[in-house]
């Protein structure tokens, strides 16, 4: 699994659901809540403290780690 191959909102959310995952900060540690429906390659995405991360797809990798959903508290 990876992040890199993800371009934009819609392939985030179906790699998200289709592989029972989160993403947590790298930065912060805290968890993604949700993400917001946009066009294009840039990503907004709102943490567990609803702070939002704007960030081009292809940095995903290196600002968010894949946690499973298991130990996602």
């Amino acid at each position: 699994m990876s992040l890199n191959s993800i371009r934009d909102f819609e392939e985030l959310d179906n790699f998200l659901f289709e592989n029972d995952i989160n993403l947590r900060c790298k930065k912060t540690g805290l968890f993604l809540k949700y993400s917001e429906p946009v066009e294009g390659v840039i990503l907004f995405l709102v943490l567990e403290d609803g702070s939002l991360v704007e960030l081009a797809a292809h940095q995903l990798e290196e600002s968010f780690e894949i946690v499973p959903l298991a130990i996602n508290t």
